[in-house]
């Protein structure tokens, strides 16, 4: 009997052929739209490529399994327990939770005793996310069913196999095989080039763009602020003509990196290690954290100076403009003011944020599961200060 016949469900047998259930365990947000992707793909990309004899059946469900774990083999352990009460012959799961092996960034873990594993889509990088995960769910069922090694070809390994096309860009990526825990075999990738990877991917799960309607108030602060700049200070009118673009350029990422920080620290977004141990994640979550605001508020400005430019070429009158000018206005004059008005507009949004819950700054900054660990997080640091003034 191969491993392929061997942990079937008792009706995995039918009309001649056998049928083999892969689970697609994902948490919410970016992983469970992943996953809902691949339900309709898998099936004959693992026909295709593992076995043309099975029927695949895929399913997804949406749950929080590492609610309160965060140790890559606790990971792997909770999602075999949570797949023991399901019908499925084999459980992947999808997280947005970063994890490590040392100092290289985990892809995937596998437990080929309880056929489950579980990938980390951080580690897969911002692009092609979608067409990397694919590629790899289906080599991990080939080496979980027995079919193939995902890394093993000709009793050698091959470290690009889990990374071949369209995932090529995950090269190198190399094995590591079970210690003490739970995992039978890990796919990690290189320190350098795989943390990178990983701070990117982490980004990419924030999910930048959200800001820009997320944080409402900070939006109306900008655009109200900007709005009375452009229509009624004819001293802005004036210096926005005389100063260069250089320095029409550096007081915008002034004012973006001011608002960063304001966001930042109105709202304790900065981590701070516990032990040594911790510097290394600590690092990574902060720098996800400036670069999602960063791309978030470049994103909010980038809207705005469209909208302002617009409005300046509408509302003001040449010869209203061109009477503070002494000259004819020209495109570049409304370019140039649009520029300025949305830098100093970007401060006042910065106070606008400050508007804004704390909840709702996450939510518009973080994922579900960032958001999840921040607010365990907190939970942990209230009760250590409740434990400490009892």
């Amino acid at each position: 009997m191969t491993d392929l016949e061997r942990g079937q469900s008792p009706n995995a047998v039918a009309a001649g052929r056998r049928t083999l259930v892969v689970g697609l365990l994902a948490d919410p947000d970016t992983p469970a739209e992943i996953a809902a992707k691949l339900v309709d793909e898998l099936p004959d990309e693992l026909g295709t490529h593992v076995d043309s004899h099975i029927t695949w059946d895929v399913r997804t469900m949406t749950h929080p399994v590492t609610a309160s774990v965060q140790d890559p083999e606790e990971v792997l352990g909770a999602v075999a327990d949570k797949t023991a009460d399901t019908d499925w012959d084999i459980g992947v799961y999808l997280t947005d939770l970063p994890m490590q092996h040392g100092q290289q960034p985990i892809l995937a873990d596998l437990d080929h005793d309880r056929r489950v594993a579980g990938l980390s889509l951080p580690g897969f990088g911002p692009f092609l996310q979608h067409h990397k995960v694919r590629h790899a769910i289906v080599r991990l069922v080939a080496d979980l069913t027995g079919t193939a090694d995902a890394g093993l070809d000709h009793g050698q390994h091959h470290p690009n196999r889990l990374g071949r096309a369209p995932a090529q860009h995950l090269q190198p990526v190399h094995v590591v095989q079970a210690g003490d825990g739970q995992h039978t075999r890990r796919y990690v990738t290189t320190p350098w080039r795989g943390r990178a990877r990983l701070l990117a991917g982490m980004v990419r799960t924030n999910e930048p763009w959200r800001l820009v309607l997320g944080m409402r108030s900070a939006l109306a602060a900008v655009l109200g602020t900007s709005a009375y700049l452009t229509l009624t200070s004819t001293t802005t009118w004036v210096l926005a003509t005389r100063l260069g673009a250089g320095k029409l350029a550096l007081t915008l990422l002034v004012a973006v990196a001011l608002m960063v920080a304001w966001i930042i620290g109105a709202h304790h977004l900065w981590e701070r290690a516990r032990d040594e141990g911790e510097r290394e994640e600590t690092f990574l979550y902060n720098a996800s954290t400036v670069i999602t605001l960063s791309m978030g508020v470049l994103a909010m400005s980038a809207t705005v100076y469209v909208l302002t430019l617009l409005g300046s070429l509408f509302f003001l009158e040449p010869s209203v403009l061109g009477s503070y000018l002494g000259r004819p206005p020209t495109f570049g004059d409304h370019l140039a003011l649009a520029l300025l008005t949305t830098g100093l507009a970007t401060v006042a949004g910065a106070l606008g944020s400050g508007l804004d819950s704390e909840d709702a700054v996450r939510r518009a900054a973080y994922g579900y599961r960032e958001r999840q660990r921040r607010d365990e997080i907190g939970q942990d640091s209230e009760n250590t200060e409740d434990a400490s003034s009892s």
